[in-house]
């Protein structure tokens, strides 16, 4: 009867263990994408050629692959503050989209973002609940400017993804024809020990006369 009993014993130790662990796993985030796991992608499309201008639409493409609900950062205290501020990646927005231009060469060259320069343009947009028309750098172009929180002034946005919920917004502007890279970033809510949520993704895209949308998509 004992080697039953030291059999019985010894299968429940190793349930109690087995389910010790993975209540490990799940509690302190040993496998933490199980927790938070956002996609971003981006993608951009030529819509009308005009000649000496084109017409281009860039789609953020966000979606909650993990099984908690990711909310986008709040938290500036002024309006032109930044939500993240660590060089070179600054972002004021917890959507920020910046769109750079690609200088032709006559020689082989490699070159990454941060060696782009920054791209002026007039813009009109709608920041606090009014028209703004300004000529700014493309640096802190908001794709989540519709969400904007009244509550706050309109200085952050009030915005989540359940598990498994992904979200679409375009971004339109009017661009010289040439070669150019964007690059899109979430911002999520911040952690203790400076373990703050951040994803980041970059394209390159051609604007002019004949040429078709880049699907090419470089994450981070």
């Amino acid at each position: 009867m004992k080697p039953y009993v030291d059999v019985i014993v010894s299968i429940l130790t190793l349930l109690t263990l087995a389910w010790g662990l993975y209540f490990a796993i799940r509690r302190f985030g040993l496998k933490r994408e199980r927790f938070s796991f956002l996609r971003l992608t981006l993608d951009a499309k030529v819509v009308r050629d005009a000649g000496d201008l084109v017409l281009v639409v860039i789609t953020v493409h966000i979606e909650n692959k993990g099984d908690t609900r990711i909310s986008a950062r709040r938290g500036r205290i002024e309006e032109d503050s930044y939500l993240y501020n660590i060089e070179p990646d600054v972002c004021r927005h917890a959507g920020t989209l910046k769109i750079r231009r690609v200088s032709g060469k006559t020689e082989p060259l490699l070159f990454d973002w941060y060696s782009l320069p920054t791209l002026r343009a007039k813009t009109r947009l709608v920041p606090a609940n009014k028209v703004v028309e300004a000529d700014s750098d493309l640096e802190q172009i908001n794709y989540l400017d519709e969400f904007q929180d009244p509550d706050t002034d309109f200085r952050d946005v009030d915005f989540w993804l359940e598990p498994r919920e992904s979200y679409d917004q375009p971004v339109f502007a009017w661009l010289r024809p040439g070669i150019y890279a964007a690059k899109a970033y979430f911002l999520g809510p911040r952690r203790k020990h400076q373990e703050d949520e951040y994803w980041s993704c970059q394209t390159l895209f051609n604007v002019g006369s004949g040429t078709r949308p880049a699907k090419r998509v470089v994450p981070q």
